[in-house]
């Protein structure tokens, strides 16, 4: 039985990260970029209004006030797509809209609010500094800059940048494929009648789900009866994926068959056995370029551990170094024990009160109990000499999502 920390040292040390592949713009949300960008242009391109207002030379404004305006000639109007024919020149001003060029001369924008417009004339109630609601050219990017280095998960704001940087295609790190299997003769598909001594398989779809929310690309294999012949056919099958994930079958039982079929399907063993609770009887190996997972039965061990061990693998293969749990300072609401002598993960619903957190620990922490994954938002890892804490101490949350 080894560390999760070395566990997770081992199963890093096999990934390798993915080949690329190009995709439309519009399919790169949520995607790894495979490339650094670079932008070939300023960002804007010219100098343009930050407000709808009148272009002026800010000098000309210098002794404006509520009861004294200065009294600009407008000249010209100019809205965003446009730019105005004539250049702006001492007692003189451009009509101007959020986003259209300055005109030439002008180096400041009035507002609106701050003037009164009558026929061909403006007052100017408030005086504006040089640069005043403008947006200079190369502001937000300079031509020749970095924008997104290799390695950026690319959110909303990424797909706008490059967007804004006129990329139709983008070069993104391909999806790790995931083959999904559950074992266990006492599954049935949901939506299936439930005979006695039957459950419903609830692993692979909570697996399914995590694996996607990782940013790979999973696919249902579907349920193997406790059956060597048939379970070494499906893991046959399924050793053509970049990862394959196996839940059930690895403990130590009569028919736990999953260690042994791997053994015959070529899978050389790294681990078996994590010091955790709840996810204990975790297997893990490699062939060729696969890895190989075999994940606990119980639910809540099942995502524990592909939280701990297998969301880390999906995110190095696609490049990224960011698999590590957001953590909250937290006021512990009751206590919490540790009664085995391994590193324990439990359970706990976040609140905020009044600008503090707040951590309840599920009802059960049983490995069984799905409900309590379904309440709680976060975990708190108990190291394996911490026996209890009691309420009202401080803890560190981290966070599930």
């Amino acid at each position: 039985m080894i560390s999760l920390e070395k566990a997770l040292e081992i199963v890093k040390r096999e990934v390798k990260v993915l080949p690329s592949e190009k995709v439309k713009l519009l399919s790169s949300l949520n995607r790894v970029l495979a490339e650094d960008i670079y932008s070939e242009f300023d960002i804007p391109q010219f100098n343009r209004a930050a407000m709808d207002g009148y272009a002026v030379i800010a000098q000309d404004t210098t002794s404006a006030c509520l009861t004294h305006p200065v009294v600009l000639k407008i000249v010209d109007e100019a809205s965003a797509g446009f730019k105005a024919k004539s250049s702006v020149s001492s007692g003189k001003a451009v009509r101007i809209m959020t986003g259209a060029i300055l005109p030439e001369g002008a180096d400041a924008v009035v507002m609106f609010e701050d003037t009164e417009s009558e026929k061909d004339e403006v007052k100017i109630f408030r005086s504006v500094k040089q640069g005043r609601n403008v947006s200079f050219s190369g502001e937000d990017v300079k031509k020749g800059e970095k924008v997104l280095p290799r390695g950026t998960f690319i959110r909303p704001a990424e797909v706008g940048m490059l967007a804004s940087l006129s990329k139709e295609e983008v070069c993104v790190v391909k999806k790790p494929k995931v083959a999904i299997i559950s074992t266990g003769s006492e599954l049935t598909e949901p939506g299936d009648a439930l005979k006695e001594g039957k459950i419903y398989d609830s692993n692979s779809f909570a697996l399914f789900s995590q694996v996607v929310s990782c940013g790979g690309q999973p696919e249902r294999i579907g349920i193997v009866p406790d059956d060597e012949k048939e379970l070494l056919l499906k893991v046959k099958e399924a050793l053509s994926f970049d990862i394959l994930l196996l839940s059930g079958g690895v403990s130590m039982g009569k028919y736990d068959l999953v260690k042994e079929v791997l053994r015959k399907a070529g899978v050389r063993m790294l681990f078996w056995k994590v010091a955790v609770k709840p996810g204990k009887p975790t297997f893990f190996g490699v062939r060729n370029h696969t890895l190989v997972f075999g994940l606990p039965g119980y639910p809540v061990s099942s995502m524990i551990n592909f939280e701990n061990l297998v969301k880390p693998a999906i995110f190095e293969m696609l490049g990224r170094k960011d698999y590590k749990r957001f953590k909250i300072r937290a006021t512990l609401k009751e206590e919490i024990k540790n009664t085995s002598n391994r590193e324990n993960f439990i359970r706990v619903k976040l609140i905020e009160q009044e600008g503090k957190y707040l951590a309840y620990p599920a009802p059960s922490q049983k490995s069984g109990v799905l409900k309590s994954m379904v309440w709680a938002n976060g975990i708190i890892a108990l190291p394996k000499d911490v026996r209890k804490v009691e309420s009202g101490k401080q803890v560190l949350v981290e966070i599930l999502s």
